[in-house]
């Protein structure tokens, strides 16, 4: 993951820090012609390439959120864009309260909110976490690919005295069984939502 925006450093004008309205407007014109981008406190980030595995385990997730959230009551959104402040994140899945006739712009709130992670790890565990607490998302899943686990986040804390992070952490072996907050009746078996074994 690599920064557009130009860093600052000692003889070097300020960095321009990019505000959501500007990167709607640059998304809207075409200025990134393609680019898989996202912008995350300011910084313009360059996603990276998905690889085999990652892309399994989106087909498994898709599948699963799918089967737990109905269309009548929420949507699942991959790999679509949210407007949380001045960040525009496109986290791996979004799960959204509302139907696909009824949501109609990129959302502000989520149920539950996903990133499939291996290279960019302590960037899903630390910035996204922190930016997904600032905006009180009630739950958030890391599907850690390389630990072969997934990492549940709930309970978000301290926005009021400038310290936003999740209270709770709770990480799920293959072998356990994970329940969504918002769907108690659930019981989604984690190895079902990781990719082969063994696969390129």
């Amino acid at each position: 993951m690599s920064i557009v925006s130009i860093s600052q450093s000692p003889g070097r004008p300020p960095r321009h820090r990019w505000t959501g309205s500007e990167f709607d407007r640059a998304a809207a014109s075409g200025i990134f012609d393609g680019q898989r981008v996202e912008l995350i406190d300011g910084d313009i980030l360059e996603m990276s390439p998905m690889n085999d595995p990652h892309a399994q385990a989106i087909q498994l997730m898709t599948y699963a959120l799918m089967d737990v959230f109905p269309p009548t009551r929420a949507i699942v959104r991959v790999q679509c864009p949210m407007r949380l402040g001045e960040s525009r994140p496109f986290p791996d899945f979004a799960v959204v309260e509302g139907t696909p006739r009824t949501v109609v712009s990129h959302p502000t709130s989520a149920l539950l909110v996903i990133e499939v992670s291996d290279t960019t790890l302590d960037f899903d565990r630390n910035e996204k976490a922190t930016l997904y607490a600032t905006h009180a998302l009630a739950e958030y899943w890391i599907v850690n690919l390389n630990g072969r686990c997934i990492e549940v986040r709930r309970n978000p804390i301290g926005k009021d005295v400038g310290d936003p992070r999740y209270g709770e952490l709770r990480v799920y072996q293959a072998t356990d069984r994970v329940t969504p907050l918002a769907a108690p009746g659930a019981a989604l078996l984690v190895s079902e939502l990781l990719p082969t074994v063994g696969a390129p």
